[in-house]
């Protein structure tokens, strides 16, 4: 009883500031989205956890990343770096004079980017927005483009790292894993069409959407 009152008062809470949020500029709702205490999850994988919001369904995974689905049936590609988390490492950014929004932030002590770019000359837009060692790419309608920062801010910065176990399962490779690339944490900028063709390819499409059902033991409030 006491879970499901405290994932109401959540639920409340994020559909009044969603509300609030209506008109406001990109610069405007970054921190307002971010600055937003998020200490629930419900996805929870070796060395890693995060919290994906009412509405939004987990579909797939291959290694460290992930296919959501909103209930729009809004494709979201979830990328965790964790060998750059275990690294320690800064992020590298440069800002896209010629995208359509391109900038670099870091709030509650965490680095991000966030840059959308135009694709083609339809209302198509590609949204790279990475933050605190995730990332989250999406093509959408420019209508749509606010929606789905309200989403993906909540899911990236939920994210938490567990370093003993991430440890046991990169410490012992750590050099075989910085001889591989990761570029697809880096933004992509004018080959965002192959990139997600590539995806598309290795992954399949999702068709439909099943409203996701909250398993409330899963929930858990941390301790801050």
């Amino acid at each position: 009883m006491k879970k499901k009152i405290l994932f109401l008062i959540l639920l409340i809470t994020i559909l009044t500031g969603c509300t609030s949020l209506q008109g406001k500029s990109i610069d405007q709702l970054l921190p307002i989205l971010l600055d937003r205490k998020n200490n629930l999850y419900n996805t929870v994988f070796d060395g890693y956890k995060y919290y994906i919001p009412a509405g939004v369904k987990f579909t797939d995974k291959e290694e460290y990343n992930a296919i959501l689905l909103d209930e729009n049936n809004q494709t979201y590609y979830l990328y965790i770096d964790v060998i750059s988390f275990y690294n320690e490492e800064a992020l590298e950014y440069t800002v896209n004079e010629d995208a359509y929004y391109s900038k670099q932030f870091s709030y509650q002590d965490k680095d991000g980017y966030l840059e959308i770019t135009k694709v083609g000359s339809k209302d198509d837009y590609f949204i790279e927005y990475m933050y605190n060692y995730g990332k989250i790419e999406a093509y959408v309608k420019e209508k749509n483009i606010e929606d789905v920062l309200i989403q993906a801010s909540s899911i990236l910065s939920s994210l938490q790292f567990n370093r003993t176990v991430l440890e046991t399962i990169i410490g012992n490779r750590v050099l075989d894993y910085e001889e591989e690339t990761y570029d697809v944490m880096k933004p992509k900028g004018e080959v965002v069409t192959e990139s997600y063709l590539d995806y598309e390819e290795k992954y399949g499409t999702y068709e439909g959407y099943t409203r996701r059902e909250t398993d409330e033991d899963q929930i858990e409030i941390l301790e801050d």
